[in-house]
């Protein structure tokens, strides 16, 4: 194992005692209702709905992959998933550590997969955006905000929806944009890049697995008796997943947690509740699942050139 994976697999473990640590001080000390049986079930059945969702991801890659004409099975694409959107991304560098991550992973059985992965993970990205700006302009003018808010909100919303749109049904012709390119540049791009339509299989693999996903936050918010709506529960997950995919932390660490705290609290949720849910949700949506990726080959990733190549910026194709 060389120093940067031990550096990195050391700074992930205190990070999860960390997040452990001040769960518990916060569940102690702060004046919240205990979770009770009935609030644990909750938080129980979230991880195996978490865990669908990991699942989904890994079918939109492997849907991408059958596109090309190859084939990938359906155990491997779920390891490129828990790898590709956990693992991976203990290397500060955001989102874009993922298609490398879930191409490398799966590279033993198929090659050439950069493109299904980039594709993977570009309509995760359009399908948050659209999600989250959608719910966030509903959530401004028809549902329960602070009032000074609403502004915020209906900005982010209106240009998360725009935005979100674009790279949706844009992305579709990224593929003969590359082969426009001058051929040394297209070289380097092309495998990265294929033409994709946004068809009724990849709308309903993406909107599954982002309900999924939400659905997690909605079961952890219901155990601690917070009331949100099912369209704050979407735009606060779609706010925390955006943030926690910008670059600089591990596992975008920080900046998810403001982003979920914040949305939380624009909602009118306490302080307390939106600390406690979103120390929850992050263990249940994000560590857990990295805890199960390393056993899975995760940690193989993290000590190859790959992770190297994508800790210091996206290699070409992935």
């Amino acid at each position: 194992m060389g120093r940067r994976t031990a550096l990195i697999l050391a700074v992930g473990t205190a990070v999860f005692l960390a997040y452990a640590g001040l769960l518990t001080w916060i569940l102690a000390s702060r004046d919240l209702p205990p979770l009770g049986v009935m609030g644990f079930s909750l938080v129980a059945t979230a991880l195996p709905v978490e865990f669908a969702a990991k699942w989904l991801f890994g079918v939109q890659f492997q849907d991408g992959v059958a596109r090309m004409g190859k084939h990938l099975d359906g155990r491997s694409a779920f390891r490129a998933a828990l790898i590709g959107a956990g693992v991976a991304r203990l290397l500060p560098a955001g989102g874009a550590v993922t298609p490398a991550a879930m191409s490398w992973s799966v590279r033993s059985q198929v090659r050439g997969t950069a493109g299904a992965a980039v594709r993977a993970t570009t309509l995760n990205y359009a399908g948050l955006l659209i999600g989250t700006g959608g719910f966030l302009l509903w959530i401004a003018y028809r549902e329960r905000i602070l009032p000074e808010a609403v502004g915020a909100a209906a900005g982010v919303g209106a240009v998360a929806l725009v935005v979100g749109g674009i790279l949706m049904f844009g992305s579709s012709r990224l593929g003969t944009l590359v082969r426009m390119l001058p051929a040394g540049l297209r070289r380097r791009l092309e495998p990265a890049f294929e033409d994709h339509a946004a068809d009724g299989r990849a709308q309903l693999l993406l909107w599954s697995r982002l309900a999924c996903e939400a659905a997690v936050l909605g079961l952890v918010a219901l155990a601690f008796g917070i009331p949100v709506t099912p369209a704050q529960v979407f735009a606060a997950f779609g706010m925390s997943q955006l943030a926690g995919g910008l670059p600089g932390t591990p596992g975008g660490l920080g900046f998810a947690e403001a982003g979920l705290v914040g949305t939380l609290l624009a909602f009118g949720v306490s302080t307390d509740e939106s600390l406690a849910a979103t120390l929850v949700y992050r263990m249940v949506s994000y560590w857990m699942p990295v805890a199960v990726g390393l056993v899975t080959g995760g940690m193989a990733f993290l000590g190859t050139r790959d992770a190297d190549g994508v800790h210091n910026g996206p290699p070409a194709g992935g």
